[in-house]
């Protein structure tokens, strides 16, 4: 055998049969004495709702612009060949992959005795540890790591296996079905077909959408400014701009021919409907639009208005009315049955699947991949997210 290869799958739920997938996917390569020799890792999308992302932390933004599985499968198979496999809960990443591989029509070595479990191994190395990869590490000595992140548990894994290579070689010294999977005669698969996607740093600011229209484009008649309000009225339902509204809007304004100045221009007209809409208004819908303003690019001072409102407004807020469809989808935070209730008995028409003639899609992401909000998206329907959700629920509760 070459050494070993360390994989670790972060995924959007356990049971691959389920229709789950792999959303990230790492290998590191060690040699036969445990020293690292190499790394990867790469983002997957998986054309699906994300799952527990408050566990992995990975989001749609993110994903929905990542490679897919068969798009990297000839990197990945490359990192495995000749190689035996790791993981800590062996099986399961062994699950995941064997369903993944099996999608592209590719048979795999990946039975649950295939791999090096390290879990299983620290077992036998330190029975009073728990089984959780951390608890392994914390018990062997080794440094803590960003958890949960592919990357970082495969480079985990490693370092506890080289832990007890040094210490206990005699418990993970590979079988002969390990051995068998490392001389597996994988095909000759494309490679280098994509790059690899990674993680935005723990401090990114994504850059206002506004600094990415396309500003050389001539203008080359009047613009439809209802036709971008429309969106915009979407994009702000939620008080927030997500990836899948900021690209929107600058798909709409680029279509328009519409430079960055315009649009700007066209901000200013927009926020100023709404505070022409004015009566009297409180500190939380002054913060409201406030918010607003920042969302479009404009600083509060440039309102230029008395800020007052003599009822809610419309635009750019989510309102409820009894008779309303509604769909959610995603892994929320409030329990799905309760929200199901409350919406059912405030009047709203809970559905499970998209229309023309769904109000809203409330989804645990707004930028989600589920089936649900490509539905949505495809028929203009908006998405947005749990809290703006809850909110507009609860004041239609009263």
């Amino acid at each position: 055998m070459d050494g070993f290869a360390v994989v670790d799958t972060e995924t959007t739920g356990i049971d691959a049969a389920h229709r789950h997938r792999i959303a990230e996917v790492a290998v590191v390569h060690l040699d036969r004495d445990g020293a690292v020799t190499g790394e990867w890792s790469t983002l997957l999308n998986p054309e699906r709702d994300l799952g527990p992302q408050a566990i992995h932390q990975i989001t749609a933004a993110e994903a929905r612009q990542a490679p897919r599985f068969a798009d990297i499968a000839g990197d990945l198979v490359d990192r495995l060949r000749g190689r035996v496999v790791v993981a800590h809960n062996w099986p399961f990443d062994a699950m995941h992959l064997r369903a993944e591989f099996t999608r592209i029509g590719l048979d795999t070595p990946f039975d649950d005795l295939a791999g090096l479990c390290t879990m299983r191994a620290a077992s036998v190395v330190m029975p009073h540890s728990r089984r959780s990869l951390l608890a392994c590490c914390t018990t062997a000595g080794l440094p803590a790591m960003r958890w949960h992140t592919a990357r970082d548990d495969a480079m985990a894994a490693g370092a506890l296996l080289g832990h007890m290579l040094a210490s206990a070689p005699d418990a993970v010294q590979p079988t002969a079905e390990q051995l068998r999977a490392a001389a597996w005669a994988w095909p000759d698969l494309p490679r280098d077909r994509v790059a690899p996607a990674h993680r935005r740093p723990a401090d990114h600011v994504e850059p206002h959408f506004l600094a990415r229209l396309v500003e050389h484009l001539p203008r080359d008649e009047e613009p439809a400014v209802d036709a971008y309000f429309a969106v915009l009225d979407d994009a702000l339902l939620d008080r927030r701009v997500s990836a899948s509204d900021a690209d929107a809007l600058v798909d709409v304004a680029t279509r328009l021919g519409l430079r960055r100045t315009d649009v700007l221009a066209i901000h200013h007209t927009y926020l100023r409907a709404l505070v022409d809409a004015a009566g009297e208004m409180g500190e939380r819908e002054r913060a409201d639009i406030a918010l607003v303003a920042r969302l479009l690019g404009i600083t509060p001072d440039a309102i230029g208005a008395p800020v007052a409102l003599d009822r809610a407004p419309t635009i750019g807020g989510l309102v409820l009315h009894p008779g309303d469809k509604i769909v959610l989808t995603g892994m929320m935070t409030n329990d799905r049955d309760v929200l199901t209730a409350r919406a059912a008995a405030a009047g709203l028409r809970v559905m499970t699947t998209v229309s023309r003639l769904t109000r809203v899609v409330a989804a645990a992401d707004p930028d989600t991949m589920s089936r649900k909000a490509d539905s949505a998206r495809a028929l203009g329907v908006p998405v947005v997210d749990e809290a703006a959700f809850v909110r507009a629920l609860a004041a239609l509760e009263g």
